[in-house]
């Protein structure tokens, strides 16, 4: 009897482990009722000028971590940002514009680092900005709906507006591989944005990392 359980526990460990490399991979799209555009945009990214306030947790995969205080504002292809300590010091300021492209204001160590910024303002847009590239709908595996982009760098961005009780956007590198995915909790309805209460963004591979962003305030201006 020990030797079938435990037989049995290892098939369903294969199984599970299986199951989760395999939603790793971009999922087939099956048809599915057509959305518009603007219907992805607007459930899942604020329109118009906002500032959002958020407690951030920072954690990289070796266990390394930080906590900060993250304002973001936001107008039309416009983002400011600031990160500061519980205490009111500023540690990171800086602004990206389409056009323009990323202006640093005020780095101290160890966020001084010009990955840090392209990084940071890559996720930013990513959160909160519209991908680029054309678009098609459809449904992936559990009859879930989907807006999916192909950019210019062979990357794939699924936007499923309607997962479970907020929306989720997963991003997969030109090798259809998960790269990055954003998870908004406990959404509430303000105005016409579904505005998360919570976000979480994983960043996967060798250098992953984990935002853990948990709202403060949420104000259209």
């Amino acid at each position: 009897m020990k030797l079938h359980i435990f037989c049995l526990s290892t098939v369903m460990i294969l199984l599970t482990s299986c199951a989760v490399e395999k939603q790793r991979h971009l999922p087939n799209l099956s048809p599915a009722p057509a959305l518009e555009e603007t219907s992805c945009s607007a459930a899942v990214f604020p329109q118009g000028k906002w500032q959002f306030i958020h407690a951030i947790d920072f954690s990289m995969k070796n266990g390394a971590g930080t906590a900060v205080i993250g304002v973001t504002s936001l107008s039309r292809n416009r983002i400011d940002c600031a990160l500061i300590t519980i205490e009111g010091l500023t540690l990171f300021e800086a602004a990206y514009e389409e056009e323009k492209g990323l202006e640093i204001r005020r780095a101290v160590p160890p966020f001084d680092k010009p990955l840090f910024a392209e990084g940071l303002i890559r996720d930013l847009r990513t959160i909160f900005q519209p991908p680029t590239g054309g678009m098609q709908t459809g449904q992936i595996p559990g009859a879930i709906t989907v807006c999916r982009y192909a950019d210019n760098m062979g990357r794939v961005i699924d936007v499923l507006p309607e997962a479970d009780d907020c929306w989720q956007i997963n991003i997969y590198n030109s090798e259809m591989t998960l790269d990055r995915s954003i998870t908004g909790r406990s959404c509430r309805n303000n105005g016409s944005a579904q505005v998360p209460e919570y976000l979480e963004l994983n960043s996967y591979g060798q250098t992953g990392y984990t935002l853990k962003m948990t709202l403060i305030r949420a104000d259209k201006l």
